[in-house]
């Protein structure tokens, strides 16, 4: 089987073509094997000649048609095609575009949440109400959300749930490489993981009716060479939505103890059925035929073991939990088994039960930190890397290092920031966290979503004067509010910058709901950032225009020798977001009768 990773990089997310062409820079990553199958490259050439589009767009009806889908779109299209009522998410890479792809492409609802703990309760209540919901976001976020996954595992759900979590090893764009493999396990929910953007959609579908099938949510697992990898996906027939039912069932929806014990036995009563059912589905599966090397391959692991020939049998791995005795009898008589999988060594501690010859991370011969990559056994076996030939780049990758864009408000911020010198400044998670990096070399600390503010009134609580703390607008409505009114309630002197630029610009410049506009582009409810800190107590709060750096570097001075808790909200329109409106603005004179535009 010859195997294809292409993969596209891009700064943030397609808009449009013309804004694609003029703003993104596109390249394709390797290694892509000799022969491309010859359906998949004329798809491929007919992208690198034309560009990409934008993101596919696909009429929620239109079926039996091949296109070429990333594994996050592929993702969007399962959901839409299973019958979906609801969709929601907090943006974060490498999960964003599932819900992106699923506001352009389906007619019901999508909707962007302040966080994940909160996008997936949302999707509880419409599957309580006996809908199919889908809920998206990355690993990191799995943290935030895993409060009301533990519960309603026990609880159980009414309409299919589905929980995608999209994964990063090598930690592209995250604070960790976790693997979310574990929070399925800790639940003891089912998880499926797909090794392309078809298995993507199909098991999407399948996540569905297993859910429904079980009382259960079920996870969808991906990494991020699945999210934005694109591969051809069969478009199916969108099926009906289910009829609304909202029945109230006290027993099985409010968890006080009476109730919790019982629903935990249930929970655990079902494993064996999930069992059952994974070595029913197919979904894992021998390829054995006498060999004496093998391959245990997770997810995409298995397009890389694909690699490796006839020679080595191998073990696909897409669904947990699993039967113990599926690698047990897999390992019987090969001399050598290797473990692919992304993340931990989840798999690799059941194979070393039943095998004292696994290779993997546990001993070494695979490195425990960043992602696999297709070459992962030639680097442990010399000899097999010069045995097999590969095309390389005729030209090596140009370094894109992350940086701020040019013009990007946050950086004048920053001028102004440095000027004032504040003894410490504990950062957050967003675009403006590049402020780490010359010439600002501003921030000092990074540790999660909303941290900022609470790591900041730590310090200064232990008697440190000029405590600045710098979050994103986004960020604070997703957990910085907590922080600001514990600050405030337990009287720290601290600054709290918030970086107001009218977009999560870090993922592709989605709407918040200061913007007052919603996932599908239409109006919805707006918010006072100035009034929300307001009503949190602060001492004072102040709106400045961080390209006027005088006055912003006087009102900063004034601020951080203050007493108490002081907000300035440093609001300008990311350069993308006030390029994309002026466009806007553009084509709208554009499209009025000449008799109709100012004399």
């Amino acid at each position: 089987m010859v195997s294809v990773y292409f993969q596209i990089f891009l700064q943030s997310p397609l808009e449009d073509s013309e804004d694609y062409k003029n703003d993104h820079n596109l390249f394709l990553k390797g290694p892509v094997s000799q022969t491309f199958p010859s359906k998949l490259g004329i798809m491929i050439n007919r992208i690198i000649k034309n560009g990409l589009k934008g993101y596919p767009q696909v009429n929620e009806n239109q079926m039996n048609k091949e296109i070429i889908l990333s594994g996050d779109d592929a993702i969007g299209r399962g959901a839409i095609e299973a019958g979906i009522s609801l969709a929601t998410s907090y943006p974060g890479t490498p999960a964003t575009e599932i819900l992106t792809y699923i506001a352009r492409n389906f007619s019901g609802d999508a909707e962007w949440s302040v966080n994940e703990k909160i996008a997936f309760e949302t999707a509880i209540g419409a599957s309580y109400a006996g809908k199919r919901a889908i809920c998206s976001m990355k690993h990191v976020g799995l943290n935030v959300a895993s409060d009301p996954l533990m519960t309603i595992a026990y609880l159980g759900i009414k309409g299919g749930l589905v929980l995608a979590v999209a994964d990063d090893p090598g930690a592209y764009s995250s604070q960790n490489e976790q693997d979310s493999r574990f929070y399925a396990k800790f639940a003891k929910i089912p998880c499926l993981e797909p090794s392309d953007s078809q298995e993507a959609k199909d098991m999407t579908i399948m996540a569905f009716d297993l859910s429904e099938k079980t009382g259960l949510p079920v996870m969808l697992r991906t990494v991020t060479r699945i999210s934005h990898a694109y591969s051809p996906v069969e478009i199916g027939e969108v099926r009906e939505q289910n009829p609304l039912v909202l029945k109230k069932d006290p027993a099985n929806m409010i968890a006080v103890p009476s109730n919790v014990l019982r629903c935990h036995r249930n929970l655990n009563e079902k494993q064996e059925g999930l069992r059952q059912w994974g070595e029913d589905s197919g979904l894992n599966k021998t390829l054995k035929n006498g060999q004496k090397k093998g391959i245990i391959a997770c997810g995409i692991g298995y397009v890389y073991a694909r690699e490796y020939g006839p020679e080595y049998a191998i073990l696909k791995i897409s669904y947990y939990p699993f039967a113990d005795k599926l690698i047990e009898e897999f390992v019987k008589g090969l001399e050598e088994v290797w473990v692919l999988e992304e993340g931990e060594p989840f798999v690799e501690e059941i194979a070393r039960r039943y095998s004292s010859r696994v290779k993997g991370k546990i001993s070494g011969e695979i490195i425990a930190i960043g992602e696999l990559g297709p070459d992962v056994i030639t680097q442990s076996i010399p000899e097999m890397g010069k045995s097999r030939k590969r095309d390389k780049p005729s030209k090596p990758l140009p370094p894109r290092p992350p940086s701020m864009c040019p013009g990007c408000p946050h950086s004048k911020l920053y001028d102004a920031l440095k000027l004032v010198a504040p003894a410490f400044t504990a950062g957050d998670i967003g675009c403006y966290t590049l402020g780490v990096n010359p010439p600002y070399q501003i921030v000092d600390t990074c540790l999660c979503m909303g941290a900022g503010i609470s790591k900041a009134a730590g310090i200064a609580k232990q008697g440190v004067k000029r405590v600045a703390a710098v979050i994103g607008d986004s960020t604070f409505l997703h957990s910085g509010i907590p922080a600001l009114i514990n600050a405030v309630y337990n009287k720290a002197n601290i600054l709290v910058l918030i970086l107001d630029n009218s977009a999560i610009a870090m993922t592709g410049n989605q709407p918040t709901p200061l913007t007052g506009i919603n996932a599908k582009g239409e109006e919805g409810g707006k918010i006072s950032l100035e009034g929300l800190c307001k009503s949190c107590g602060v001492n004072s709060v102040e709106v400045t225009d961080p390209y006027d750096v005088e006055k912003t570097e006087a009102i900063l001075r004034e601020k951080l020798d203050a007493e108490g808790v002081n907000v300035v909200i440093s609001r300008r329109p990311c350069v993308f977001v006030t390029r994309r409106l002026a466009k806007m603005r553009r084509k709208s004179i554009t499209h009025i009768r000449p008799e109709k535009k100012a004399q």
